[in-house]
């Protein structure tokens, strides 16, 4: 009966969010998502249609109404309603969220307490945690914090092991293959990435160019070189001359200027390690972490990048590197004002008041390949995203209740949550046109997961220097990566290291 109950509840809800996303935006029309060759980090939002994937908890689960603690950080636009919201509004993943959580709360009979803590900082509810585990004090079930600071604490073994609950099923879609590949280490799992955590739809890199400034330069949309897989990195630097006008003063000017493409020499770097195929670590036939950077091929990433920032006849505006990922927001609003046929951003940018209501159409793609010889698109997710993890002072009668929690909103969020950001937000009301909501399946299907990006703190921020030569305008890439070879080696036994230690416990 319980389950039929849940299963009632849950078609009801998917009812009503069906009727909110039609109302979400009548002009644009949709399409149905295809399903993209998976790569080692396609994420959960492979785009299966199939709504009927359930979990397999047991029918008769009751936790007395039991609180169930989650830290989580608050960062508008970042992670804002992610975990829980308030009330419903009417806007379709604010609901969506909110109805996630009371089916959560009925069907285990659990009461969901949210505590977020406000700020910028990645480290502000990791530090709790681990503070807690320090004292020996429980205080927090379970922690929702960003990927990058969650799987460094993990190597300190401050958290549980997720694959030794009976509960958790890491193989339903609903949960990320390519994270889980990534992170799991000799049949550990210490953090979790699913359907409930939409930062992971927030934080992939992506190319956006201008339509009205292709058009009136007669260039075809950039979705047709997606599509002929031509959409290289020696391509965008063959157009960013073209849209290039000065505005008399041969100055590069924030306005009055129009450049073919407006980015970062810092951050905006980053998702070229992914693009252009250059891998840090991977497994080797044991599982263990294994150093399989190629300097050379970065040294060549590079090359390109330089002509791309620097020598395409000032073509190229370039914000330098601001406190807080200022300089995100500075692309965006020259690109919004029409000032850049081409800009280099996270998607969570796309959300912002005024991309939302930019005069002119822009569309979005993936980042560029190296050359065509590559033949895959891939994507960088920015490690900021957030993952889930249950610190290892849970009473020992209460792990696999938090567990059961968050595999129930792992299921439940494939059905409400994942539709309402993925299909409605992203696909129909970012996406302008239906080139681009395909454009966004190819995105988000090849998102690659590099456990030298998510253990970039254990590797002392191996693609800092990246970022840094970038600004010097000196390719430096093989001198520099030389004398960090034998630390980053030594670094990556350390992680083994400490992962062996934190699974003995």
């Amino acid at each position: 009966m319980k389950k039929m109950r849940f299963l009632s509840a849950l078609l009801a809800a998917l009812m009503i969010l069906s009727s909110l996303c039609a109302c979400g935006d009548a002009g644009t029309p949709g399409t149905t998502p295809e399903t993209q060759a998976s790569t080692a980090g396609q994420t959960e939002a492979s785009q299966e249609t199939e709504t009927e994937v359930t979990d397999d908890l047991p029918d008769d689960l009751n936790y007395g109404n039991d609180e169930v603690v989650i830290l989580s950080r608050y960062r508008e636009g970042w992670t804002s309603g992610e975990i829980a919201v308030e009330k419903t509004t009417g806007e379709v993943v604010n609901d969506a969220v909110y109805t996630r959580n009371k089916m959560v709360e009925e069907r285990l009979q659990v009461k969901i307490v949210s505590l977020e803590e406000p700020g910028d900082s990645a480290y502000i509810v990791i530090d709790k945690v681990a503070n807690a585990v320090q004292a020996g004090t429980h205080e927090y079930d379970i922690l929702a914090a960003a990927c990058y600071v969650t799987v460094n604490q993990s190597l300190n073994g401050i958290f549980m092991d997720l694959r030794q609950s009976e509960y958790i099923d890491f193989s339903k879609p609903y949960w990320s293959q390519g994270y889980n590949q990534v992170v799991e280490y000799h049949g550990a799992q210490f953090a979790g990435l699913s359907s409930a955590l939409i930062s992971q739809y927030r934080f992939p890199f992506v190319t956006i160019f201008n339509k009205d400034i292709f058009d009136d330069y007669k260039q075809p949309y950039l979705y047709d070189y997606v599509d002929n897989y031509t959409w290289t990195l020696d391509k965008q630097i063959s157009l960013v001359p073209i849209f290039h006008t000065d505005n008399g003063n041969h100055v590069q000017d924030e306005q009055g200027d129009v450049y073919g493409l407006v980015t970062n020499d810092y951050v905006c770097t980053d998702p070229y390690w992914s693009s252009c195929k250059v891998d840090i670590l991977k497994k080797d036939e044991n599982g263990d972490y294994t150093f399989v950077f190629d300097s050379g091929k970065l040294h060549n990433v590079a090359e390109k990048l330089m002509k791309l920032f620097y020598d395409t006849d000032d073509g190229t505006y370039d914000y330098k590197m601001e406190t807080d990922n200022a300089e995100q927001a500075r692309i965006r609003t020259m690109f919004s004002e029409g000032n850049a046929a081409m800009a280099t951003l996270r998607i969570l940018e796309l959300e912002a008041y005024d991309m939302r209501n930019m005069k002119q159409e822009f569309g979005v793609v993936p980042m560029p390949m190296y050359d065509q010889a590559q033949k895959e698109y891939r994507t960088l997710l920015h490690d900021q995203f957030t993952v889930f993890s249950i610190p290892n002072t849970i009473q020992s009668n209460r792990f696999e209740e938090m567990c059961a929690v968050l595999e129930a909103m792992a299921s439940i969020s494939y059905q409400t949550v994942r539709p309402a950001y993925y299909e409605t937000n992203l696909r129909t009301k970012i996406a302008k046109d239906p080139q681009s909501a395909k454009m966004f399946d190819i995105i988000i299907d090849n998102i690659y997961i590099d456990a030298g990006i998510v253990y970039t703190k254990a590797l002392d921020y191996f693609q800092n220097p990246f970022r840094e030569l970038m600004g010097t305008k000196e390719n430096t890439v093989v001198s520099r990566y030389k004398r960090m070879r034998d630390k980053t080696q030594k670094a990556v036994a350390e992680i083994n290291s400490k992962l062996d230690k934190a699974i003995k416990k």
